[in-house]
């Protein structure tokens, strides 16, 4: 909810200065190309494979996070669109607990590929500071390998399931130049709860 509420609140702020007239050297001054890397903690694709101990059988997840690029092609100063990539890897490992045995029954690698399309939006534009809000929207495929399996033990059950909806809706910060900028974001979805990075510009100025 407060993620919600934060990301509506910068919305707000953005659509009035979406709405301001600008000069032609305004139009023209500017970066129409930008690429973004990454890192999210917590992202929704981290519970899309959830399963009960079963008697003697307890299992460990071991999340790594959200590692994504993005391209974002920007129209004018304050509106991109673009497409993302995101890749959420993480292993799940059974062992069974019997007479203070503690045996492997099998990892789980599960691997979660997300493509979606984006809209970014510039709220404030400053020499060294930016806000932006941005939304993304597409589709996610997962990837299941078991290694070390003993059925004997324990039978893993895969998911039926290999593909969903994808999305993200989050609002960040940028610091830095125009060309280069690190920076930090809050959200919710593929990308993560919060992720930080480094974003590139070029091929600005029309001649």
């Amino acid at each position: 909810m407060k993620k919600s509420l934060i990301i509506a609140l910068v919305l707000a702020l953005c659509l009035p200065t979406l709405a301001q007239e600008k000069t032609q050297q305004e139009t023209q001054d500017f970066c129409k190309h930008e690429v973004s890397v990454g890192y999210g903690f917590q992202p929704v694709s981290s519970g899309s494979f959830d399963m009960e101990s079963h008697g003697y059988v307890r299992y460990q997840f071991d999340n790594v996070g959200a590692i994504y690029g993005a391209y974002t092609y920007y129209l004018n100063q304050h509106v991109g669109l673009g497409g993302t990539y995101c890749f959420d890897p993480r292993e799940i490992t059974y062992t069974y607990h019997h007479y203070n045995s503690n045996p492997l029954v099998s990892d789980l690698n599960e691997s979660c590929h997300s493509v979606m399309g984006h809209v970014k939006l510039n709220c404030i534009n400053k020499k060294h500071f930016m806000l932006y809000t941005k939304f993304d929207a597409g589709i996610c495929f997962w990837g299941y390998k078991l290694t070390e399996y003993q059925p004997e033990l324990f039978g893993v059950e895969i998911p039926d399931q290999h593909c969903c909806f994808a999305w993200q809706a989050a609002a960040g910060i940028e610091i830095g130049n125009e060309r280069i900028a690190g920076f930090l974001q809050c959200g919710i979805g593929m990308e993560g709860n919060y992720s930080i990075g480094i974003r590139y510009k070029f091929n600005n100025k029309a001649k």
